[in-house]
């Protein structure tokens, strides 16, 4: 009979015992914030040089799998050259598999890899990519904990960025295949949650539309904190941003828009593309694959339930400001963005960094939301990739189809529950952080 309370009170020690040896963790970097600062510059330095040495090479980067080192980097490069010589940046033909699907403002992004050399490209490119985890990490820390910028950048340079390159599938794979994400995700975040002057709030999250155009999304943030001044500044941002690139790349952004963004050509490009269909963890793309096959009703359907997404995206995210939970809302709407969009790679998901600061944000959560939560990083630990089938070779209804099924829809599942329950009304509300309360009062000032 006593077994039970003995277990817990055991349990409960354990668990009192691991905050406190966090605790000391925590204060024995932010006393040595510099040395831990250097000494994480340092880590990503080395992270760097590996994954620039090994990704091309192998399909397996730490315990992220991927198909080509570098690949999708490799291939923005040649866009880039071609463009310097006028060449063809976007297919005429809508039908054409594209690979430039950026705004040609995005073309700044890579064109100081043209200067060096491809070894030294890919090194400098991987380590701006870990400093810009490193940043979006801290930006969340500064704003959930409340922590001083040397312990946030300690933190986060010295332990979360390097974990997070080695144990999180998002991030690994954006590693190896050079994505940009991080570059957009960085500044984004460090404009919703730490930007406290209203004359520049919002700029960043503008700049960021305009080299891709996911984080149009973000814009809703400030309409549900009212804040009309930030939303002004990030539609400038983007518009200005948009305008100066039509006047360097006049016919490229001529084609993007006129052609192959109001055309659908963006969109139909995916439509007969294995990889896309197998591995893209959007709802939209769940419609072409088995059990279905990308009909025109199904499309309609598809395109229907996208718009739903972003719409409960926008709700949960109004829902935890209510609350006090701004990081959660913001992760709400970037995770709404990414499996709204007709296409969500794996790397898309890089997001989940954020999961431990909505834990600490503004006390405890309930079950199902923890569940939720917990649900979505394991789905991010596991390479699912390798289940996913992606030649598509089995159509079979069994239990391998099932194995499939769960491995090509397991990040827009978790996802999608996570919007859900963040959604969910919550009668035992938390009382606001600090951090939420800080910044909602400067908002009020402004």
């Amino acid at each position: 009979m006593t077994a039970a309370p003995a277990g817990a009170g055991a349990l409960a020690r354990a668990t009192g015992g691991a905050r406190r040896a966090l605790e000391r963790l925590l204060a024995a970097i932010d006393r040595h914030a510099l040395a831990c600062v250097l000494g994480g510059l340092a880590v990503s330095v080395g992270l760097s040089w590996y994954v620039a040495w090994h990704a091309p090479t192998s399909g397996w980067l730490f315990t992220s799998h991927y198909d080509a080192g570098f690949r999708d980097l490799l291939i923005r490069l040649r866009n880039v050259r071609s463009a310097e010589h006028l060449g063809v940046l976007y297919a005429s033909h809508v039908g054409t598999k594209q690979y430039f699907v950026y705004p040609p403002a995005a073309l700044w992004l890579f064109w100081p890899l043209t200067w060096v050399g491809k070894f030294t490209g890919e090194l400098c490119w991987t380590l701006a990519s870990l400093l810009s985890l490193a940043w979006l990490v801290a930006s969340a820390a500064r704003h959930a904990c409340r922590w001083r910028w040397p312990k946030a950048w300690a933190v986060s340079l010295l332990v979360a960025t390097p974990l997070s390159a080695l144990v999180l599938q998002p991030v690994g794979v954006h590693l190896a295949l050079g994505q940009v994400g991080l570059f957009l995700a960085a500044p984004a975040v460090f404009d919703v949650l730490c930007v406290r002057d209203r004359r520049a709030r919002g700029l960043l999250v503008g700049v960021t539309a305009a080299f891709k155009l996911y984080p149009i999304v973000y814009f809703a943030i400030f309409a549900i904190r009212r804040e009309w001044r930030a939303l002004g500044n990030a539609v400038g941002a983007m518009a200005a941003t948009t305008a100066l690139a039509w006047l360097v790349f006049p016919s490229y952004s001529a084609t993007y828009f006129f052609h192959r963004l109001a055309s659908g050509g963006e969109l139909r490009h995916y439509w007969h593309n294995k990889h896309w269909i197998s591995s893209s963890s959007s709802v939209y793309t769940i419609f072409f694959r088995q059990p279905f096959t990308g009909t025109g009703p199904e499309r309609a359907l598809a395109f229907a339930l996208c718009l739903a997404v972003i719409a409960l995206g926008v709700y949960a995210a109004w829902r935890q400001t209510t609350e006090g939970r701004e990081v959660a809302a913001f992760l709400c709407l970037a995770l709404a963005s990414t499996i709204g969009s007709p296409v969500a790679w794996d790397h898309y998901f890089i997001w989940v960094v954020l999961v431990p600061f909505v834990l600490v944000e503004s006390g405890p959560l309930p079950w199902w939301r923890t569940a939720a939560l917990g649900l979505f990083v394991l789905a991010c630990l596991v390479p699912i990739r390798l289940a996913r089938n992606e030649d598509l070779s089995h159509t079979a209804y069994d239990w391998v189809f099932a194995v499939i099924f769960a491995a090509r829809n397991a990040l827009a599942g978790t996802s999608l529950l996570l919007l859900v329950t963040a959604g969910l009304p919550w009668r035992q509300r938390p009382q606001p952080s600090a951090a939420s309360t800080s910044s909602s009062q400067e908002r009020i000032a402004a």
